[in-house]
């Protein structure tokens, strides 16, 4: 016969709520891991897809707008897919795993992601896109430990044409001290967002660019951009009469998960200068401007 162990009331209690905890977290695991599994494992896989344009509904001319393969780089076959249609940029997100830099579209959680992460790392991704013209790192991290890991990555590499986006001013400042070959390009939320920006005389002595949700640019955003001698990268676009509207409008990117896209803007044209020597301070714009008076 069995002897019953029978525990005082308050470690009764202590264990139950301690069960109840372990039960909670396993279950939000699991609910987690069925809900999110590819990207738990191996990140968000890109969504690309081949979508025919209309003949009839193309302008005359595409020059000088970069074919930006939204989150391409997260996946190594999306990056040789989109490479292979004639992308100009390969969009890399940026997150850690302890010292190690990879392609996700968030960050991996601390303490499992070690081991079940399976995603491709930064370095990984880097060599698959030699070539394209640009690589575009969107960083998803923003802690000091994290900034100084892209930073050491960047100056153990030979220089390459590199976007760096980051919503945080303060990371991409930190950028141009320690990679001041990259591009910075301000990820900016919605238009209310950007008119502070524009409101803001000096965001141009921090940043060379933003990227903003399409639906957010208008024209008259476009245009004050352009006058303070700041790229406009539009994301995500897959639709063709909203690609030839940002076009006509002077935007310097556009995102897309459409391959047809990629194709339409993508690839080696006259006309397309390097993204840095398009980041023209306001200053340097007026003085052409009385030159050519």
């Amino acid at each position: 016969m069995k002897a019953t162990v029978w525990l005082p009331s308050d470690v009764r209690g202590r264990v139950i709520a301690v069960s109840i905890v372990c039960c909670v977290t396993t279950l939000f695991v699991i609910a987690f891991m069925r809900a999110d599994e590819g990207e738990f494992t191996t990140g968000r896989l890109p969504v690309q897809f081949y979508r025919e344009l209309e003949a009839q509904g193309l302008l005359d001319d595409y020059v000088g707008v970069f074919a930006i393969a939204h989150n391409s780089g997260d996946s190594l076959v999306a990056t040789r897919e989109a490479i292979d249609h004639g992308a100009d940029v390969i969009e890399i997100d940026v997150a850690s795993i302890g010292s190690e830099l990879y392609a996700a579209h968030r960050s991996p959680l601390p303490l499992v992601g070690r081991r079940l992460f399976r995603g491709p790392t930064l370095a990984d991704v880097w060599g698959a896109a030699t070539a394209v013209e640009v690589v575009k790192l969107d960083l998803k991290e923003s802690s000091p430990r994290f900034v100084n890991l892209l930073l050491d990555f960047l100056h153990e590499r030979e220089p390459r044409e590199t976007v760096v986006v980051s919503p945080s001013l303060r990371v991409l400042g930190a950028v141009e001290v320690g990679a001041p070959h990259a591009v910075r390009v301000l990820t900016v939320a919605d238009g209310r967002r950007l008119d502070e920006l524009l409101r803001n005389p000096a965001i141009t002595d921090v940043i060379d660019g933003v990227s903003v949700a399409h639906a957010a640019l208008t024209a008259g955003r476009i245009a004050a951009l352009r006058e303070r001698g700041l790229l406009t990268f539009a994301y995500t676009v897959n639709d063709l009469d909203r690609l030839n509207e940002l076009v006509i409008q002077g935007v310097d990117a556009v995102s897309t998960d459409n391959l047809a896209i990629m194709e339409l803007l993508g690839g080696p044209r006259l006309g397309e200068a390097r993204l840095r020597d398009r980041a023209v301070p306001p200053a340097s714009l007026h003085s052409v401007a009385d030159a050519r008076q």
